[in-house]
């Protein structure tokens, strides 16, 4: 009797049902997994984390002093770019105003936390405007879950904040950008693909390109890609988590910030005010920033801004990649780097000597434009 080896009882049919099973449970198993988690972020619930009255009373009692009070000058009011979508902004007037200049806050900033910038700037005789753009401050969220980092387009929030440049500007006077961090990212995508007829940019820290410390950044991007792809972007990262993610205290150094004094302003004001908690950033915010930086790091977009920029950077940044951002400024037409070796990402906070200094480096650079 010949042997074959397709034979329904044989060992090889055997082992090839066995293959077929598990395979399909695979499969059955990981869409089931898909499933359970897209419908969870569809249908994502979202509370603040309570806080006791003792950790109320110990961010208080840290947050004071800490902030640069609003101005009398100071004019609060709602940019609203489409309907349903309101980013909250404000501004301040100059006698004979020297130009404008648009404070563009970083990361889970809000205009409180720029308030020092605002002052300063506005003193040396300009006017100055500033926007909360989408998914942070008391701006619009785009998730059930305002506390998550997400961006929805690069593209959109540098478009939103050229018109509301040009909506801002003292008419026939020049118009400048000082940007932080993300808010640098914003900045440099709206100077190169929306002309907003800006006259020079200061950078501070700016996040030209996401650092990933040990990781590998291209396998980040590729696993941040697919999460995207797949429709679960709205998770959390890694490490990632609602605010505040782990204990917390005051009066510690942080990676962002070696100053104990200064470290924890963002979490105390946070603390007071929950409706201003921004924490922790998703898969399709780093989907989205990933494919911004290949948008930013390209020869045209480089070739597109003129303008004079200059680039303050720390040298102790574990957020963002300070080489990639020195090379994009070496690759622009008009750009000087200011290197602050000893100082960490948090620079606007950590050491406030030091910070005004940038600040009044800034000032130098519009008024040289004049």
């Amino acid at each position: 009797m010949t042997y074959n080896p397709l034979h329904r009882n044989s060992p090889d049919t055997r082992s090839m049902n066995k293959i077929k099973i598990i395979t399909t449970t695979l499969i059955v198993s990981l869409l089931a997994a898909w499933l359970v988690t897209f419908l969870a972020l569809s249908f994502e619930n979202h509370k603040y984390t309570e806080l006791t009255e003792e950790q109320l009373k110990r961010a208080a009692a840290y947050l004071e002093g800490k902030l640069t009070p609003t101005p009398p000058g100071w004019k609060w009011s709602v940019y609203s770019p489409q309907p349903g979508v309101n980013l909250r902004s404000g501004m301040i007037d100059a006698d004979n105003a020297k130009g404008t200049v648009v404070v563009v806050p970083g990361f889970t900033a809000t205009i409180e936390m720029t308030m020092r910038e605002i002052v300063k700037i506005n003193a040396a005789g300009y006017r100055v405007a500033s926007l909360e753009y989408r998914g942070q401050g008391e701006s619009y969220r785009p998730l059930a879950n305002p506390e998550k980092g997400y961006v929805e387009s690069f593209a959109q929030l540098g478009e939103e904040l050229a018109t509301f440049a040009r909506q801002s500007r003292v008419d026939g006077k020049p118009l400048f950008f000082y940007a932080i961090s993300k808010g640098a990212h914003i900045t440099m995508r709206m100077a190169g693909e929306h002309n907003p007829d800006a006259d020079g940019y200061a950078l501070i820290v700016p996040m030209i390109k996401i650092s990933t410390g040990k990781s590998s950044y291209s396998v980040m991007r590729f696993v941040a890609g697919v999460f995207h792809a797949i429709g679960l972007g709205r998770l959390y990262v890694p490490g990632q988590a609602i605010w505040p993610n782990g204990e917390l205290s005051f009066g510690k150094p942080i990676p962002c910030n070696a100053n104990p004094v200064t470290a924890q302003t963002r979490e105390a004001l946070f603390a007071t005010r929950e409706n201003l908690r921004t924490n922790g950033v998703t898969m399709s915010w780093l989907h989205k920033a990933t494919e911004s930086t290949e948008v930013l790091l390209s020869p045209q977009h480089m070739a597109a801004i003129h303008q004079p920029v200059k680039m303050f950077t720390a040298g102790v940044d574990e957020l963002v990649d300070t080489q990639t951002a020195e090379a994009f400024c070496n690759s622009l037409a008009q750009c000087e780097v200011r290197h602050f070796a000893n100082s960490r990402h948090c620079i606007t906070r950590e050491n406030f000597a030091l910070y005004d200094t940038v600040i009044e480096a800034a000032i130098e650079l519009f008024d040289q434009q004049q």
